[in-house]
């Protein structure tokens, strides 16, 4: 695996695709930040309404089209200590309900680079393994948390033992 210097761009190209990210409304409030990820078509969602999170994303998915991946962050938040938190639903539940593909995806570093409750990014690096996809083909609601724990044991699967 390589190492690299990393920054939230460096996705787009390691992964080869054309990304919107799914992100928190509350961001949008953030000079510079809000109004550049408004223009290239990233998608809001208020955590705090599910009903109106879901309907954000169905609006998206209409919108951006086919060929369009939309990276969702399954932890909803950044740990305090590093450890791995539980995944939400809404990204498997998107998956399941389109038939879309889930590309598993470990970050390993982050927190080094720009801790939790920061806004400053120090110098490091970070390893990115992009695991296989997993298809979600004639899968239905019932199975969300088996998806779940499919991603979920992947990306825990490249971590360091003390953060598993």
């Amino acid at each position: 695996m390589k190492k690299v210097f990393f920054w939230p761009c460096q996705v787009y190209a390691w992964l080869k695709l054309d990304l919107k990210w799914v992100i928190k409304q509350e961001l949008r409030k953030i000079p510079g930040i809000g109004i550049g990820c408004e223009k290239v078509g990233h998608i809001f969602v208020d955590r705090k309404n599910p009903s109106r999170a879901r309907q954000a994303i169905k609006e998206a998915l209409v919108r951006l089209g086919n060929g369009i991946g939309i990276l969702f962050f399954v932890e909803g938040t950044r740990s305090p200590d590093g450890k791995l938190l539980p995944f939400k639903k809404g990204a498997f539940r998107t998956a399941i309900e389109h038939q879309l593909p889930v590309l598993p995806v470990t970050l390993i570093g982050t927190r080094d680079i720009l801790p939790p409750n920061s806004l400053i990014p120090f110098p490091g690096r970070v390893r990115m393994v992009i695991h296989p996809a997993i298809e979600t083909d004639g899968m239905s609601p019932l199975q969300i948390k088996d998806l779940m724990h499919r991603a979920k044991m992947m990306i825990s699967s490249a971590l360091p033992q003390q953060l598993q």
